[in-house]
């Protein structure tokens, strides 16, 4: 039996953004392009703007509909994933010199998967009274915003920021 996705022939002219290959494809832009960034900066700005246009902040502080004891579950496992990423990105990979893939680390890959999994249930559940459906765009607004900056700077700063970030957050949320 032939596996399906090696066998077959990707058409030509579309070309996928690999950033673990060795070869850079045909027709796609550098990560640190200033177009790249100019559309990373667009969607990060968009998200905070969806945020603020929600009063995702003011209402996830003052709302007593809020949910507070998932919101602290989602928080515990966002926390956790920050410490299973700094594990595999600083500690195995920067001091160990360990290659990162998934096979090597295919536990840390699935715990995070699941804390993902955990978090954002958490968080749906604890924003829910206030946002009714509307926090499934709240939360994929927030991902956004994640997952753009995750690609505009690299893993040091990240870490940096989320570990600043977080702490200014658990404090003000306490």
């Amino acid at each position: 039996m032939a596996d399906v996705e090696s066998s077959s022939q990707r058409p030509a002219g579309t070309a996928v953004n690999n950033p673990y290959s060795s070869s850079a494809p045909t027709g796609v832009l550098p990560v640190y392009h200033p177009l790249n960034i100019l559309w990373r900066l667009l969607y990060m700005t968009a998200a905070l703007w969806g945020l603020h246009y929600f009063e995702a902040y003011s209402k996830l502080m003052h709302d007593p509909r809020i949910r507070h004891e998932w919101f602290k579950i989602g928080l515990a496992a966002t926390v956790a994933i920050l410490f299973v990423k700094a594990y595999v990105e600083l500690y195995a990979g920067k001091l160990q010199k360990q290659k990162i893939s998934y096979k090597e680390f295919p536990q840390s890959t699935h715990t995070v998967m699941a804390l993902i999994l955990l978090s954002s249930i958490a968080f749906h559940l604890a924003l829910w009274p206030v946002f009714r459906s509307a926090s499934m765009l709240v939360m994929f607004l927030v991902g956004m915003f994640i997952l753009n900056f995750c690609l505009l700077v690299p893993t040091y700063v990240q870490n940096l920021v989320a570990f600043a970030l977080l702490t200014f957050f658990i404090q003000e949320y306490s």
